[in-house]
């Protein structure tokens, strides 16, 4: 104690005492000590006048109790230009002594003092702010005044009304963390009293303003005409009513955070010069489009943990929610499980807009803003589901101007697809946190960003690869695949279109004939031996067969196609007249095709009677005819007379055997 009081310039002190603890004399040279720190180590100090007799003469002016098992009335004699007293009465005492502790603020009537501040008591001290402990405060000219966390049960408004009035010098007044219950109405209501009240606070007083079902649709609240700040946080447990501030000219500053407000479909009115919002942590499932509009100069807009992602799906014209806050210059709307911002909702005009917070949400895309804003500085949007941005995205952050972003905790890709938006990560400086953002590659790896874009000429070099390789493999397959859809086509042409004929014949409703045949034979031809063919037909018809011939028997307004199949189907027997110019006309090969398919399709390989007129070799005929010689009927026609039986009777006598009547059953011949 020696050695302290040596020290002249000493300015604070903080010490431990015990019971009948005495403030050493030598102490008082210490002229320049202006703020001292008790703590007391015995549940039976007991704080009166005659400890600290030798500290009158020091210009003490903050004074802090850590603890206060018991202190007496004129405790405070001894401290003339005391201005700020801090006491924590501690939550481990027997007993309360917080009506001693009212009590002893009584020899401090008519002083001026700027803060008094009662902290920490315990549950079981739970007790009733009254007019029997406030009326001590009320004599003191105080500007400070704070009731923290002091299991404060209920507020006199009688106490508190008549506080109000006689304190013409308080400015701040703090009431928070306590267990007000049952409160009739709030001390919000008669607030208006003070005279020269700057800053109110009622903070985390379990379900301070629990309103009933039956609360009313509009509130008018009259506040002190010098309030500045008011901040109600953790009190209200109801939907939100619509709001009516009234004497809030100079009002700046309002929160209303943590409050449990389920519904948020009322709309503050009144708040003209508010420039501080905060609505953090209420549930706004349901919301009003018109909520602040009565904030019209607001600059700080808080509504983290708000609910806001649901309250934009079920509110119709969401867009318009900041439509009449155009001055508005921080934004906050971080962790509201928002997944798609409503339309035209940062389409505005906004004038100072610099601060965006859309971080813990669920976007992924990239916020539009009107073309006119070009103050913004940072966007955060920092834990969000984005995967890239696209090439308007990009587009649009370039327009806003000197903004920076953040970026991590987002689900980014580095692959191939967002190339684009690698290299414009690799050449911008806007990402303040780029050196933290991750993403996913190919290989379902994470990895740093930073990795990837610093060495971006190789992954760029990688994807080209990825792409070639993949497309000309695919080109190629692409490529053999028609090649052999083209060599099955040519191969197989005439059976498509045989096939194909068939199709569009049953859907014209065609019935197969089965076994009845209207002619003995279908004859093909080429046109070039009409004349012979005529000849040819005549004759067969005057020994009673039945024949068809396209000049007379096609159905004029089918394809020529449809009549061939008609006539092979009408037709027990085809009998094809192979000339030279038959093997050189195209329709004679389709003919034959046709044939053959009939043929095949419907068991009819014996069908088919060859007439050779001219002097043909075996290498000649056609590929077809060789796949069925071994079926066919072959008959020569007598080019040379002079050969034995080579003569026309023979030939229509082997003719006239070859394509039997209907009612006879056909046989095969071969001559």
């Amino acid at each position: 104690m020696k050695e302290t009081s040596k020290i002249l310039s000493l300015r604070t002190l903080s010490f431990d005492i015990h019971q009948d603890f005495k403030f050493p004399s030598k102490w008082s040279t210490l002229s320049n000590l202006t703020h001292v720190e008790i703590f007391p180590k015995s549940v039976k100090v007991q704080f009166n006048k005659e400890m600290f007799a030798h500290i009158k003469i020091i210009p003490i002016m903050s004074l802090y109790l850590d603890v206060v098992p018991s202190i007496s009335e004129d405790f405070f004699y001894h401290f003339p230009k005391l201005d700020s007293i801090t006491l924590d009465l501690g939550g481990s005492l027997p007993t309360n002594p917080i009506n001693e502790v009212f009590r002893s603020f009584g020899v401090l009537r008519r002083r001026n003092m700027t803060n008094i501040k009662i902290e920490n008591s315990r549950f079981s001290n739970a007790f009733t702010l009254n007019h029997n402990k406030m009326k001590y405060l009320s004599t003191i000219c105080l500007k400070r005044l704070t009731l923290h966390n002091l299991y404060i049960k209920s507020i006199g408004l009688y106490a508190l009304q008549k506080f109000s009035y006689e304190s013409k010098c308080l400015e701040f007044l703090q009431v928070s963390k306590n267990i007000i219950l049952s409160q009739e109405v709030s001390p919000l209501f008669i607030c208006h009293n003070f005279e020269n009240l700057k800053v109110f606070k009622l903070i985390d007083n379990r379900r301070f303003l629990r309103c009933k079902r039956s609360a009313p649709i509009y509130v008018n609240i009259i506040l002190p005409k010098t309030l500045e700040e008011l901040y109600i946080e953790n009190n209200i447990n109801d939907n939100l009513p619509s709001i009516i501030l009234n004497n809030s000219l100079n009002l700046r500053v309002l929160s209303l955070k943590d409050n449990k407000i389920w519904s948020c479909k009322g709309i503050l009115k009144g708040g003209l010069r508010v420039e501080y919002f905060d609505m953090s942590g209420w549930t706004c499932i349901q919301l009003s489009i018109n909520l602040l509009y009565g904030f019209p100069n607001l600059k700080t807009l808080k509504a983290s943990g708000s609910h806001l992602g649901q309250g934009f799906i079920n509110t119709a014209h969401a867009g318009s929610f900041l439509s009449e806050t155009l001055r508005i210059r921080d934004i906050n709307l971080s962790s509201n499980k928002i997944t798609t911002i409503p339309k035209g909702f940062f389409m505005h005009q906004f004038e100072q807009l610099s601060s965006l917070n859309m971080s813990h949400n669920n976007l992924t895309i990239f916020p539009k803003f009107h073309s006119t804003v070009k103050t913004l500085n940072l966007i955060d949007l920092t834990f969000n589901s984005i995967t890239h941005f696209v090439d308007t995205d990009i587009d649009q952050i370039e327009k806003l101007g000197e903004v920076d972003l953040l970026l991590k905790g987002n689900l980014f890709q580095c692959s191939c697809k967002t190339l684009q938006f690698l290299k414009w990560l690799s050449k911008s400086k806007r990402i303040l946190d780029i050196l933290d953002v991750k993403c996913v590659t190919d290989t379902a790896s994470r990895t740093f960003m930073f990795e990837i874009i610093s060495d971006l000429k190789q992954f760029e070099i990688s994807c080209r690869t990825k792409f070639w390789l993949p497309f000309a493999v695919s080109l190629t397959s692409m490529i053999i695949f028609a090649m052999i859809l083209i060599v099955i086509f040519f191969r197989y042409k005439y059976a498509f279109e045989y096939f194909l004929l068939r199709l569009k014949m049953n859907m014209k409703n065609y019935k197969d004939l089965r076994q009845e045949y209207t002619y003995d034979a279908f004859i093909s031809y080429s046109h070039a031996d009409v004349e012979w063919v005529k000849r040819f037909h005549d004759k067969l018809s005057s020994m009673g067969f039945e024949l068809c011939l396209d000049a007379k028997d096609f159905i004029a307004g089918n394809s020529i196609a449809e009549n061939v199949i008609n006539a092979i189907d009408s037709s027990r027997k085809v009998i094809f007249i192979i000339t030279h110019n038959f093997l050189k006309s195209n329709w004679g090969s389709y003919e034959i095709e046709m044939t053959r398919m009939h043929a095949f399709q419907k068991g009819r390989k014996d069908m088919v009677i060859i007439v050779v007129k001219d002097e043909i070799e075996v290498n000649e005929i056609p590929h077809v005819m060789k796949e069925m010689w071994f079926k066919i009927i072959c008959i020569q026609w007598p080019n040379d007379d002079n050969l034995p039986y080579n003569t026309e009777d023979i030939f229509y006598d082997k003719m006239k055997i070859s394509p039997k009547r209907k009612e006879e059953t056909t046989r095969n011949l071969v001559v």
